[in-house]
């Protein structure tokens, strides 16, 4: 896999980082460092400890990881529906972190996907 090829190549000091919320999980387990994570900007606590679990040694912590991973697929899918950051400042908004206000050539998420982010947010139980 990519991520064993360049560690390989580029030595176990290299730290990767996926940029892909969804694919963290397996991409820690294949050797990665970690996730520069969209959904943390909503979710900090369950991305933090969805990440330190998942590096665990623990069997018990590696399930918790899992587990938190289920959780946060919907939230994962539901801030990709449309352009980026137009979807994590709804979420946002929603969380009372800020507005959804969004500058040109972006626009407001359409009313389909905030129906989305606020299933994802509730199953989630962030609101």
């Amino acid at each position: 896999n990519r991520v064993d090829q360049q560690r390989e190549k580029m030595g176990a000091e290299f730290i990767q980082l996926t940029g892909e919320d969804g694919n963290a999980l397996e991409f820690n387990r294949r050797g990665g460092s970690g996730c520069i994570s969209v959904t943390a900007n909503v979710a900090p606590k369950l991305c933090s400890d969805f990440q330190k679990f998942s590096f665990s040694s623990s069997d018990n912590e590696k399930k918790e990881s899992e587990r938190i991973d289920q959780i946060l697929q919907p939230v994962h899918k539901s801030l990709f529906i449309e352009s980026n950051p137009s979807p994590v400042k709804y979420a946002a908004k929603l969380l009372n972190l800020c507005s959804d206000e969004v500058r040109l050539p972006l626009v407001k998420v359409m009313k389909s996907t905030q129906d989305e982010i606020k299933k994802a947010l509730s199953s989630a139980k962030l609101i």
